[in-house]
């Protein structure tokens, strides 16, 4: 599972929280047909988690190239909500949605190699003119809410206009940057392996982060047959609901 609870004692448990986000009709889909659901998270699944997490303080490792905007702000607004207190520890990298769980946290830490990314949401939309219309307001909604919580987390004297900005770059933050802006903790350096499922979907992959994607990838792909034979029951389906929910997940929905 891509939510794994490790570490648990009386007092404490790590939460590893690690691939894309997905909303949870399509993460039900998964959980239902498929053998391994490794790499997606969403909602039920990490509300589960911490159900029986309550009263411990939570480390919540994060490793997420983010994903479905109202699936990512469910989950940040659980951990908020969390009874003890809980710590944010990028592992790779927090992309797009996943850096509101990680601004979630009441506290927020970053290896010296890890990166954080913030960017403006996106929409795949059809219609006349007016329903085009309709649809940039809302972006612009949604950005307003994200902003709120970069704000939050933020340092004193970074300003709204200044976040707006750095979301509109799509701006990549080190995490020596980061700390500049949001209330982030420097760590040491550790090994990084980021996150690669929506990458296609970034424009400004600093190119360090790009090399190192590559060397992790696995060398054979699995094949189409392969996908069919882990979800028998259902391949034609959860491929076409698949494209549906990844187009929203990282379009209008990232």
């Amino acid at each position: 599972m891509a939510i794994e609870i490790k570490n648990e004692t009386e007092q404490s448990a790590d939460l590893y929280l690690s691939g894309s986000i997905i909303d949870d009709d399509m993460g039900g889909i998964i959980d239902e047909w498929c053998d391994n659901s490794t790499g997606y998270q969403w909602p039920e699944k990490i509300r589960s988690q911490l159900e029986g997490l309550k009263g411990k303080a939570l480390t919540i490792y994060i490793n997420s190239d983010g994903g479905s905007v109202p699936a990512g702000v469910a989950m940040a607004n659980m951990i908020a909500r969390h009874d003890a207190p809980t710590t944010a520890i990028v592992d790779g990298w927090c992309c797009s949605i996943a850096t509101q769980i990680f601004c979630a946290a009441d506290r927020r830490q970053m290896p010296a190699n890890a990166y954080l990314m913030i960017h403006k949401p996106a929409v795949y939309a059809s219609g006349n003119a007016d329903d085009l219309r309709r649809s940039a307001d809302v972006l612009d909604t949604i950005q307003r809410g994200l902003e709120e919580t970069y704000q939050k987390a933020a340092l004193e004297g970074v300003t709204a206009e200044i976040l707006h900005k750095l979301v509109n770059d799509e701006t990549w933050l080190t995490a020596r940057e980061a700390a500049e802006v949001f209330d982030v903790e420097l760590l040491e350096a550790s090994q990084m392996t980021a996150c690669a499922g929506s990458a296609k979907f970034m424009q400004h992959i600093p190119e360090c982060v790009r090399r190192m994607m590559e060397e992790n990838l696995p060398q054979e792909q699995p094949t189409d047959e392969a996908a069919e034979e882990s979800c028998p029951k259902a391949a034609m389906e959860m491929r076409q609901r698949a494209e549906i929910a990844l187009a929203l997940a990282k379009g209008a929905m990232i």
